[in-house]
Order: structure tokens, then sequence, then C-alpha cells
């Protein structure tokens, strides 16, 4: 799956690159009081980066939230499986060795 998300990825690039060197011409951007003017290649490809940005921002928290809960997880499984086998080198003490 992770192989075939970067190819995706990958392939969305290249069109944005692709869509971005076959547009030339100049656009006005206005913010506020601002206004420049920019060729259309560099406005497609700094609006593709920043929605790259955007979309690994928004994934975040739900990354971190993930590792957290791993990180608790192993740390019951360290303590599960120290206790299991406490347990049981307690169990082969207290057994008779007549049984």
């Amino acid at each position: 799956m992770r192989t075939s998300f970067l190819i995706l990825s990958l392939l969305l690039a290249i069109l944005a690159v692709m869509f971005a060197l076959q547009n030339p011409g100049y656009v006005t951007l206005r913010f506020g009081p601002y206004q420049t003017e920019q060729s259309t290649a560099l406005v497609v490809l700094v609006s593709f980066a920043l929605g790259v940005l955007v979309g690994i921002l928004a994934s975040v928290p739900g990354r971190l939230r993930s590792a957290r809960e791993i990180r608790q997880l192993r740390k019951q499984l360290s303590q599960s499986s120290s206790e299991a086998t406490s347990s049981s080198s307690l169990d082969s003490i207290t057994e008779s060795p007549y049984e």
C-alpha cells in the first residue's frame, strides 16, 4: 500500500509540473492591498506545494495519537509478558519435585 501511495503521489506531482509548464502566461494575484504579477507555472507549483503541506499537517494529530497508543500497548504487552514469565517461574519453584 505504501508503494502505491508513493506512485500516486509522484504521478500527481508530475501532472502538476506538466500543467504548470504548459501554461507559461502571467496572472495577477491580489491579497488585500497587495498585488503582484507572477507566472502561472509558479502559482500552480506553489499552490500544489502548499496543498501537500496542509495535507501533511492535517495528518499529524492522528499520527501522534496512533504513535502514543502503540507505545502504550507495547508497554502493556511488555508488562504482561514479564508478569507471565515471573508467574511461570514461581510455579516451577512451588511445584513438588515428586509429582
